[in-house]
């Protein structure tokens, strides 16, 4: 496991999803040293293994989910589930059940993480159709998957003592290795999100460099298709997805999410696509004085005001009448 996470740092530690994964991985290794540091330092390591199922989440929303929120429900109880079993821990807040303060320090806190749990994985599932690295999409689907259900065979044991700790170990034995062949496997960045456009294809070889590059010329073709359709406003229909997308540029779905990913760089359909609508109204908010912002909001393809309040904050750092006023007050 140590490997495993010089490999991440080396690679990916520049990434909040690498970050994330080795902080994950250091909980999991907590597991298997609990038993063997000496009494005054079991404490400690037991709050650091605590914390894997929030950071599951963690990393599951930082991974897949669109401009991730972290100061949401979700996020407090995440903090919620380790910070009242360490609390409890560490004040001696004894776990027998007739404790005043057992259900809030420990019962609770355990049914949060197997919801915490249930939160990352959702936040996979909910967030795959818009990820446009056909690959990532795989990998990160595969590991992702791999650490939810290992975290959860991981906490079984620790809270309820039905099975033998056997059962953590062989599960962060098998994810470790599950995470080693991934890591393996998207060597180029797939697994931490990174993208790699046209120009960082390998070269090709003199024997093939001979024939056709149908799929340079195909992407270039494609590209050019996509920017004249955009052009002429197609972002601006609503309830627009990548499937709708793909069938008016006649090409397959994982075809488009190539196209986008590589020739624009988005890792995210809905991204490129509040990126377009708001590049509009950015023009119009200043070139349209006496258009109220909601019809401009359903102008560019959004159906309501907050949703269109929302991206634009996301993308100008600023709602839409801020950007408006500040943009047209007198320079001093």
């Amino acid at each position: 496991m140590a490997v495993l996470a010089l490999t991440v740092a080396r690679d990916f530690g520049h990434l909040k999803e690498g970050k994330v994964f080795i902080a994950l991985v250091m909980a999991g290794s907590a597991v298997i040293l609990h038993p063997l540091v000496p009494p005054l330092w079991q404490n400690i390591v037991a709050d650091i293994y605590t914390m894997a199922p929030a950071l599951f989440w963690l990393l599951c929303l930082v991974a897949f989910s669109y401009r991730p929120r972290l100061l949401s429900l979700s996020g407090a109880l995440a903090l919620y589930t380790f910070i009242a079993k360490a609390v409890s821990r560490n004040l001696a807040i004894d776990q027998n059940p007739d404790s005043q303060w057992h259900f809030l320090g420990w019962v609770l806190p355990t049914y949060g993480e197997y919801l915490i749990i249930g939160l990352g994985l959702w936040a996979v599932i909910a967030n795959w159709s818009d990820d446009l690295g056909e690959s990532r999409r795989r990998l990160r689907g595969v590991m992702l998957i791999g650490v939810g259900t290992c975290v959860f065979l991981v906490i079984i044991p620790i809270t309820t003592g039905i099975v033998g700790m056997w059962l953590p170990y062989l599960s962060i034995i098998f994810i470790t290795l599950l995470c080693a062949y991934s890591l393996l496997r998207g060597r180029k960045g797939d697994l931490f999100g990174v993208i790699s456009g046209l120009q960082s294809q390998p070269q090709q070889t003199k024997a093939e460099s001979t024939g056709p590059k149908p799929c340079e010329e195909n992407l270039k073709a494609e590209a050019l298709t996509l920017n004249k359709l955009m052009d002429e406003g197609f972002y601006r229909t609503e309830h627009l997805t990548l499937k709708t997308l793909a069938e008016q540029l006649g090409i397959p779905e994982y075809r488009t999410r190539a196209l986008i990913n590589q020739t624009l760089g988005y890792r995210n359909f809905n991204d490129y696509i509040n990126h377009l609508r708001v590049n509009e109204a950015t023009q119009r908010l200043l070139a349209d004085l006496q258009t109220p912002v909601l019809n401009i909001s359903l102008d560019v393809g959004y159906r309501t005001l907050s949703s269109f309040n929302r991206a634009f904050k996301d993308i100008q750092n600023m709602s839409p009448s801020q950007y408006r006023q500040q943009s047209l007050a007198p320079v001093a």
